[in-house]
């Protein structure tokens, strides 16, 4: 399930642990980039398709069509 005040705690600890660094603005920035995207690749991991209805399924076999009806959280 996607959580907005984890996702927040992680990009502000990003920002936080860079916070004081001032020999290398550029490795500080790659840092911080590299823990945000993390960050939203782990929260997006975390995401849950909840699937309705929508799909129909041929009675021959094959691939199922329609418009898919979800939910996601």
């Amino acid at each position: 399930m996607l959580d907005k005040e984890r996702l927040k705690g992680k990009i502000r600890s990003a920002f936080a642990d860079e916070q004081n660094e001032q020999s290398d603005y550029n490795k500080s920035l790659d840092n911080i980039s590299e823990k945000i995207a993390q960050a939203v690749i782990d929260e997006v991991k975390q995401a849950k398709i909840q699937y309705v209805s929508g799909l129909i399924s041929p009675t021959s076999g094959g691939p199922v069509t329609g418009t898919i009806t979800h939910t996601i959280s």
